[in-house]
């Protein structure tokens, strides 16, 4: 027999009489129940990323950049929100082309991102900015700022619900459940990014909303949806 044969035996053999001395099971050498618990929860976002995006183009009647921008931020301020925070500029773009006969051509191009924390703050923000002409404004994503912690509450009720399931299919079979033997997390993709340049897509539009022509007063923004399952198994008594 080979030194490596020799080896490898004495190792089994050690673990089997390690395994006979302190008498554990594995566990799917024990009766267990294995089932699955899942959770739903709807949250409403209170983090509104809106992108506002201000153009000047050298025209007539054109509006400069500058003077956009200082409509605009006159206009935020008067709806009470702190700019130091929650404004940001994303980009800055700017063309100039000298031209040797004709108009020389000048293009400008600002975005920002706004941060807003609830429907109907973003709905006075649409307000505001077609009031000034500026209509280039687009909800690039939702969130909430406890997003982590929600998502770590619903993943604990998916596992109260596993082991309410699992007790309630022993005690049907006269038998009642034991400690947790195995816990495993799926992978849950969380609805609560959204990607789209249109409103529609974003919010659902309230009692209070843009109809029969009035003004947008307020939005109802689609709820975020937490998703969880879990796996578990539990030894069987």
């Amino acid at each position: 027999m080979k030194i490596n044969d020799i080896t490898l035996l004495s190792l089994l053999l050690i673990s089997f009489l390690s395994f006979s001395q302190n008498g554990q099971k594995n566990f799917i050498d024990q009766p267990y129940i294995e089932v699955t618990g899942e959770s739903e929860t709807k949250i409403t976002p209170n983090e509104i990323y809106l992108r506002i995006v201000l153009n000047e183009k050298d025209k007539k009647g054109r509006i400069s950049i500058e003077k956009q921008e200082n409509l605009m931020l006159a206009k935020l301020k008067a709806l009470n929100i702190n700019l130091d925070e929650n404004l940001s500029v994303l980009d800055f773009d700017g063309f100039y082309k000298k031209k040797f006969l004709g108009d020389n051509e000048l293009s400008k191009k600002k975005t920002y991102q706004l941060i807003v924390n609830d429907g109907k703050t973003l709905g006075e923000v649409f307000k505001s900015m077609d009031a000034i002409d500026i209509s280039n404004l687009s909800i690039q994503k939702v969130n909430h700022s406890d997003i982590e912690s929600l998502k770590n509450e619903n993943k604990i009720k998916a596992l109260k619900e596993a082991k309410a399931k699992a007790s309630d299919y022993a005690i049907a079979i006269d038998q009642i459940i034991g400690k947790a033997l195995y816990i495993q997390e799926a992978q849950n993709y969380n609805n609560y990014r959204y990607n789209s340049n249109s409103l529609d897509e974003v919010v659902m539009l309230g009692s209070s909303s843009k109809q029969n022509n009035e003004e947008i007063t307020d939005l109802n923004i689609k709820p975020i949806i937490l998703k969880s399952t879990i796996l578990a198994r539990f030894a069987l008594n």
